[in-house]
């Protein structure tokens, strides 16, 4: 692999709530990564901005987010996490599809029928666009968030089973997932050895709760730090405070990429 290779692995989490510093980070990490990912914080913070402040303020903030999807040129991952039902998953896919993303995301908690509905839409939508690429369509397993007691206070594990099961449910939705016409699932690093040998090589795996070594967890369970994800299989990381919190993000970004390379490589010469 090479440098290029795995900086294009990488997805930065812009969890901020002001466009300003959404298009600085973009501005100095464009190209050093291989997309941006934009999610509640964010996108409620904006539709709250646009119809709670004056006019004037409302106006600037919609053209700076035109600047910053400009600025994105459809590396964005939309991380809306849609779980409705179908009709609603639907419209909510078009609209997203019409931004032209690199990909977003539903919940496969949401079922079959939602599943199903996003996959529709965003065939309709990209052959009406006359889309080239097609917003990759990626399905959420479980949070990272989530431990084993949580399951069982979700009632997805019974309280006296003491055998982990969340490598279980995980595995079963991503293969729900992939029935359903998803191109692939977000999951932690913990598990994506196992969806990789459920799905097959061609399913897409992304890692949320990855951590370059020494980092805080902060409130992820599952984490691994982000070479591991790929050397076991996953197709890129998204990565947050260990990039957007750092003094030199670029050079934070880099040290990902070092850790990738060093995973990959260590493991490549380890075949040989």
């Amino acid at each position: 692999m090479t440098r290029q290779g795995a900086r294009e692995r990488v997805i930065v989490a812009l969890d901020v709530n002001d466009v300003e510093k959404a298009i600085e980070l973009v501005a100095k990490l464009k190209g050093y990564v291989g997309g941006f990912k934009i999610g509640f914080e964010f996108i409620y913070s904006m539709f709250s901005t646009l119809i709670t402040t004056g006019q004037d303020s409302a106006f600037h903030t919609l053209v700076r987010l035109r600047t910053l999807f400009s600025a994105f040129n459809n590396l964005e991952f939309v991380d809306g996490k849609i779980a409705d039902i179908g009709n609603t998953v639907a419209g909510a896919s078009k609209a997203i599809c019409r931004l032209q993303p690199l990909m977003f995301n539903v919940h496969a908690f949401a079922g079959p029928p939602a599943l199903k509905a996003a996959r529709q839409a965003v065939d309709e939508i990209s052959a009406q666009l006359g889309l080239e690429q097609k917003p990759l369509l990626i399905a959420v397993t479980l949070l990272t968030s989530l431990g084993e007691d949580d399951l069982v206070q979700l009632g997805l594990k019974a309280e006296d089973d003491t055998e982990p099961r969340r490598l279980e449910i995980v595995v079963r939705l991503a293969k729900l997932a992939q029935r359903h016409g998803c191109d692939g699932v977000i999951a932690s690093p913990l598990e994506v050895t196992a969806i990789r040998a459920a799905c097959g090589p061609l399913f897409l795996i992304y890692t949320p709760g990855v951590r370059l070594p020494g980092s805080s967890k902060q409130d992820q369970k599952a984490v691994s730090a982000p070479g591991n994800s790929i050397r076991d299989g996953a197709n890129g990381v998204v990565v947050g405070r260990d990039i957007t919190g750092a003094t030199d993000v670029v050079a934070a970004a880099e040290l990902v990429a070092d850790n990738i390379l060093e995973a990959v490589n260590q493991h490549s010469e380890g075949d040989d």
